[in-house]
């Protein structure tokens, strides 16, 4: 799935341009619940800096990303969705900016693109990142959408109210619960929605981030093992242990270099967890 492509000394200089290292996704998802995929995207040339690039997450695509499904099988495609990113950073598009060498890891959820009513089955997903003048897309991949159990059904229905009211998945996990109550759900192993209500407990959960086990991570396979692994290191700083906030800083910056800039942020007492938590304290105490 790496697609590097480095351009050779003797082509004429240009501008710099973008190169799809790869993409990270689970193998079967449950139809109603967020579809998290991964990619990674870096210069195409090692000494390259590109700037404004809008930056995909699990909070929101940025209008950036574009989706290709197809049936497996017969290629029948049944979703086509073309990227459409404006890049206005004083109207509060996020953007990023790749450093010569540096790569960037997005987790973003494509639920939303699926038609309502798409039959559960095997499929092929392509993902298309825009940052026009570029763009990349990535290889198709295998996946199955699985239609929910019983359990998962009236775990969707119980939801819909809020989902309706926050209008995504993305949205649900990142602004506060109605009603400024701190989260309280379990997380399960396999929850469709490990990862999001994980987040939220972090971000809106009774206990201080530094009484967070932080075994409740282990929970997160997957596409989401990189993540685990950046939340344990925002688990190990806000306990003060230098350590294990260490071991998992050089764990991420050699086996998954996108997250650098996440550990990055940690080190310079910018965690977004941080901010979200002093925010609700400035709240509570009325300042």
């Amino acid at each position: 799935m790496s697609d590097d492509h480095a351009r050779d000394e003797t082509t004429p200089a240009g501008p710099p341009g973008l190169a799809l290292r790869s993409i990270d996704h689970d193998r079967r998802y449950v139809l109603g619940f967020p579809l998290h995929v991964a990619i990674t995207v870096c210069a195409d040339r090692p000494g390259a800096c590109i700037r404004r690039l809008p930056r995909a997450s699990w909070a929101g695509n940025a209008g950036a990303i574009g989706v290709r499904l197809a049936r497996a099988g017969t290629g029948e495609e049944v979703v086509r969705v073309e990227p459409s990113p404006i890049v206005i950073r004083e109207l509060g598009t996020p953007v990023f900016l790749l450093d010569p060498g540096a790569c960037r890891r997005m987790l973003f959820d494509v639920s939303s693109y699926l038609p309502a009513g798409i039959e559960p089955g095997s499929y092929a997903l392509a993902i298309v990142y825009a940052a026009p003048p570029d763009r990349v897309e990535s290889p198709a991949v295998p996946i199955e959408l699985a239609a929910p159990s019983p359990e998962e059904q009236k775990e969707l229905q119980r939801l819909a109210p809020e989902i309706a009211r926050f209008g995504s998945w993305g949205r649900w996990t990142s602004l506060p619960p109605d009603g400024g109550a701190p989260v309280t759900d379990g997380v399960e192993p396999g929850d469709p929605l490990r990862f999001n209500r994980i987040l939220r407990i972090l971000m809106y959960g009774p206990d201080p981030l530094c009484d967070v086990d932080p075994a409740l991570l282990d929970v997160l396979d997957g596409v989401y093992a990189p993540e685990a692994h950046a939340l344990r290191a925002e688990l190990h700083a806000a306990r003060g242990d230098a350590a294990r906030f260490a071991e998992q800083a050089e764990l991420i910056r050699t086996r998954y270099p996108g997250l650098a800039y996440w550990i990055d942020r940690i080190e310079a007492g910018q965690s977004e967890l941080g901010f979200v938590r002093a925010c609700r304290a400035r709240t509570r105490g009325g300042g």
